[in-house]
């Protein structure tokens, strides 16, 4: 009897460890984003789930919707939605302030890319215009995410 009772107590236990994502896999929430790209402000994600168009209300476990929040307040919010390929968040998303000029900014089209475990990743920075009517280019850095 004891047996059995005990059994029926552990089931629920050990299939949420068998069924559970790695302890630092990305997860639903706010992050921080630390990055070597900016040295006077920083962004907060929140990531929500996406839904399956067809159907409402029905979270998709390959997508995130990501929504970044500036710290302090002068940053740009940005956003998109992130997909999972082989092992690999990644969205793309025009940013209004992704160069930085002496004096004024410029906009850029980001695609971050990150490791759903480690959650470190690059940012791809694309700009068709240079800063004082420079060449276009892409600057490429790097970030982590870190679980609030």
């Amino acid at each position: 009897m004891k047996k059995s009772i005990l059994g029926a107590a552990l089931t629920p236990i050990v299939a949420a460890g068998l069924f559970a994502p790695p302890a630092n896999a990305m997860n639903l929430g706010n992050y921080e984003v630390m990055s070597n790209r900016w040295t006077d402000a920083s962004w907060v994600w929140a990531t929500y789930p996406c839904e399956d168009y067809d159907q409402y209300d029905t979270p998709t476990d390959d997508c995130r919707l990501v929504r970044a929040v500036p710290r302090p307040k002068f940053g740009a919010y940005y956003g998109g939605e992130a997909r999972m390929v082989d092992g690999q968040w990644a969205f793309t998303a025009d940013v209004p302030d992704g160069l930085r000029c002496l004096g004024h900014v410029m906009p850029t089209k980001d695609t971050y890319r990150w490791d759903d475990v480690s959650l470190f990743g690059t940012v791809e920075s694309r700009f068709d215009v240079g800063c004082f009517n420079g060449p276009p280019g892409m600057n490429v850095w790097t970030f982590s995410l870190v679980r609030f």
